[in-house]
């Protein structure tokens, strides 16, 4: 990635980030989010990214390149409104939580055991 000018983030090594310029000349920043096979960009031009830059270095799935999905290992995807009127993309890990919790309980109804239906914190 670095050869295509993404720099690694150093709080998330899965995340990586260049400046670009939008059409009208404005700066902002792309993102492509790297885990194992899963690549999910970020951009203006995220299309052109991954057919033109990502793909010629590591070959793509064929029909892989898409619209923006609604789910990216295992949590939804969605475009917000912020409240000055800018967009963002927000992942929420609500989904991923529950098969999370259905996977538990039917590893315990397995042994015959359940989770406890209240707990005074999370951590006893």
């Amino acid at each position: 990635m670095m050869h295509l000018r993404f720099m690694s983030c150093k709080a998330d090594p899965d995340v990586w980030m260049r400046s670009a310029k939008k059409d009208d000349g404005s700066e902002y920043w792309e993102y492509v989010l790297l885990y194992c096979n899963d690549a999910l960009v970020i951009s203006h031009r995220a299309e052109d990214v991954l057919r033109n830059k990502i793909d010629r270095c590591f070959p793509l799935k064929l029909g892989s390149i898409g619209p923006p999905p609604k789910i990216y290992l295992r949590n939804e995807v969605s475009k917000v409104t912020m409240d000055n009127g800018g967009e963002c993309w927000a992942f929420s890990s609500g989904q991923y939580v529950q098969s999370t919790v259905a996977n538990v309980e039917g590893y315990l109804k397995e042994r015959e055991k359940k989770l406890p239906a209240e707990s005074p914190a999370p951590m006893a």
